[in-house]
């Protein structure tokens, strides 16, 4: 298997990317951004990767949320672009 020396981005990294750009600022689930959160994290694994070629740098921090109406807690993950 070849190891990868140039920072490439597939299809759907791209469109990720359109939608944080278009959000850009806002902390948005991966589900609110219509994007997979495997993509997002394949964005964050190749910012660490190619550090040196200028990646796209996402931004991720874990939240929870409590329901309102049963008190049930719900955990997940917002990214944005600063």
């Amino acid at each position: 298997m070849a190891v990868a020396t140039e920072l490439v981005y597939t299809e759907k990294e791209l469109a990720a990317i359109e939608a944080l750009k278009a959000n850009k600022g806002s902390k948005l689930s991966a589900k609110q951004l219509g994007v997979q959160s495997v993509i997002l994290t394949s964005l964050r694994t190749k910012a660490n990767k190619f550090a040196d070629q200028n990646p796209v740098i996402v931004n991720s921090e874990k939240v929870e949320d409590v329901c309102p109406t049963c008190g049930a807690k719900h955990e997940y993950t917002v990214y944005w672009l600063d």
